[in-house]
């Protein structure tokens, strides 16, 4: 009797390979789209523990913001994980990747004399309440923060009777009560807090049109905007 032999032939093994290859391109495009809302929910929740984090230091402070977004560390954020966005590949201290380099000044240089955030405020190495990632900046934007006015154009909104070195928080609320062609913005969608790195970069967009970006507004709510974020809510 002749033996029957069951292994599998070299094109049968090429044919099952190749249906397996072509289901996975199948699911990739499903698995990065799961992985990309799930960074966006963890994205999210973190800037809404920034909101809560920040009404809370304004309660114990007179209603005055944290100078930065480090000094929420420890008391009122817990986690050094929580400063930094999971999309966030660039891991350098960019928070803002559209403007070129603009805000990388205004969000983390103080006052003239001090350098850069290596070494204050977001890094005091000598201080026993250091903020200390495992990347070099933050991946968020904090825009009503200590930093030197004279590093944005927004100086040139104050007249000659504003405080003589206005911080960035100063021209922000100045911007939020005068900015809107002589009226006040809307206090729920003026951004305090933003997170660029959610954004798709599409040629046919112009930058300013971008989106989703993830915003933290003044009244303390959570809402989505373009990069340009006069331009108004975004939604899918």
């Amino acid at each position: 009797m002749k033996k029957h032999n069951k292994n599998f032939t070299l094109i049968e093994l090429l044919v099952v390979i190749g249906i397996i290859a072509i289901l996975a391109s199948m699911m990739m495009p499903a698995l990065g789209k799961a992985r990309e809302k799930a960074n966006q929910t963890t994205c999210t929740n973190q800037l809404k523990q920034f909101s809560l984090a920040v009404n809370m230091y304004k309660n114990d402070n007179r209603d005055a913001f944290p100078y930065w977004l480090s000094h929420l560390f420890p008391d009122y954020v817990d986690t050094r994980k929580m400063y930094d966005c999971p999309m966030d590949r660039k891991r350098d201290d960019d928070p803002h990747p559209y403007d070129g380099g603009d805000d990388k000044a205004a969000a983390f240089y103080d006052t003239p004399g001090r350098t850069s955030v290596h070494e204050t405020p977001n890094f005091a190495e000598n201080s026993k309440k250091s903020l200390k990632t495992s990347r070099k900046g933050i991946s968020y934007l904090y825009q009503m923060c200590n930093g030197d006015s004279s590093l944005v154009p927004t100086k040139e909104w104050f007249e000659t009777t504003a405080a003589d070195n206005p911080t960035l928080c100063d021209c922000k609320e100045y911007q939020l009560e005068n900015g809107n062609n002589g009226g006040p913005y809307d206090p729920t969608i003026f951004p305090i807090i933003t997170c660029f790195w959610h954004a798709k970069k599409k040629q046919d967009v112009k930058v300013e049109e971008q989106a989703p970006v993830l915003q933290v507004s003044y009244a303390g709510n959570f809402f989505l905007s373009r990069v340009r974020w006069e331009l108004g809510q975004w939604s899918p």
